[in-house]
């Protein structure tokens, strides 16, 4: 009884009135509600779509980044080979330049032609890879279009289901926000800083069920039955007392009174 009384002692509960208890009772009920009806909100299918929509958009967000990189590199191995053939035409022409003036001069012949026909065979290689590489660039762009038109289409698909959150998530929200009026009445009709304060976090600590009650000798919320003794003594304790067993504020009905 002393660790009970000590407890009392602590929360402030002693000058506790029948009619603070009663709004204590109502203000439990009221945000009770407000947190079924704040779950609901949290469980509303629109809010796992959107974030499965937005899931979706920030993989192709990625896949498209990977293919711009990839892009970047193909441009640039395209543009070198690209380079490569050019350069090869050049020496090509000057070596076929030099055949056609040699005159008799076997020798510087056979030479450039070993020249030409390696510049030849290193542009036909050319050819293949280059248009490898083109072929590679449009298949790319292709999956680019692909991408926007996906994107799109879960960008339209996100608008339309914001659209539904917010208007059935503002339903809800609508009769959490009627109780507010009430809500602020119990507590002014409370009216005790350090007792609200209890309660308060009394409900945060335990799911938001702040308040039990003393019914044959248990406790309503957390099941436990208290021996004789400790039993008179809450009784003793009415209107209000602690649970000694889960900590919750406990009322004791007047006709309990010791």
């Amino acid at each position: 009884k002393r660790c009970v009384a000590a407890s009392r002692n602590e929360e402030g509960l002693v000058q506790v009135t029948q009619e603070q208890i009663a709004a204590l009772l109502k203000l439990q009920a009221i945000d009770s509600e407000c947190a079924r009806l704040n779950k609901q909100l949290d469980e509303l299918p629109q809010k796992m779509a959107i974030l499965d929509v937005r899931h979706k958009k920030a993989a192709l967000a990625e896949k498209r980044r990977t293919i711009v990189g990839m892009h970047k590199d193909t441009q640039t191995q395209l543009a070198h080979a690209e380079g490569e053939d050019a350069d090869l035409a050049r020496k090509s022409k000057v070596a076929q330049d030099l055949i056609d003036t040699a005159g008799g001069d076997y020798r510087s012949i056979t030479l450039h032609s070993k020249e030409l026909s390696g510049y030849q065979k290193r542009r036909d290689t050319l050819v293949d890879e280059i248009a490898g590489y083109k072929e590679k660039l449009a298949q790319m762009g292709k999956l680019e279009g692909e991408i926007d038109a996906i994107e799109a289409s879960l960008c339209a698909k996100e608008e339309k289901l914001i659209a539904e959150y917010r208007a059935k998530g503002g339903e809800i929200l609508a009769r959490v926000n009627q109780f507010k009026p009430e809500r602020d009445r119990m507590v002014a009709f409370v009216n005790d800083s350090k007792l609200l304060a209890t309660y308060e976090r009394i409900a945060k600590a335990k799911g938001g069920v702040a308040l039990s009650a003393l019914n044959e000798n248990a406790c309503t919320v957390c099941r436990t039955t208290f021996d004789h003794s400790r039993a008179l003594g809450l009784r003793a304790e009415a209107p209000l007392s602690v649970c000694p067993s889960c900590g919750r504020l406990m009322v004791i009905d007047k006709k309990y009174r010791g």
